[in-house]
């Protein structure tokens, strides 16, 4: 099973989203800013990241950035509305998803499945 951190301000989508991968056996870290997320990134090693777009103190884009200079984890971008132009920004940093919310548990699964395999 991988080793997951979520990254997103709201503490509810957090831990339902939580909830559901450690059902499935997965080992789960939550950050709920930027900054937060960065540091845990910083200090364990983690299969995938879970990254939400719109939040305070950091913006998901910089926070993005960020840990691709720290770490070769791939990181999921999550967002309720990404234009297409921000999408395409994203993946050019080197996100390996953009999800939309809510999430897509099948989509999600099939990503844990194909970078902790």
């Amino acid at each position: 099973m991988a080793k997951i951190l979520i990254i997103d301000d709201e503490k509810g989508i957090c831990e339902e989203f939580k909830d559901i991968l450690e059902e499935d056996g997965h080992e789960v870290e939550a950050a709920h800013n930027g900054p937060e997320g960065i540091e845990k990134a910083s200090q364990q090693q983690f299969d995938l990241v879970f990254l939400d777009v719109l939040m305070p103190k950091m913006e998901g884009r910089e926070v993005l950035e960020k840990i691709k200079k720290i770490s070769q984890v791939p990181v999921a971008i999550m967002s309720g509305y990404i234009p297409d132009n921000k999408e395409k920004e994203v993946l050019a940093l080197g996100a390996v998803a953009c999800l939309k919310k809510p999430l897509d548990l099948g989509k999600v699964k099939k990503l844990i499945a194909s970078v902790a395999s």
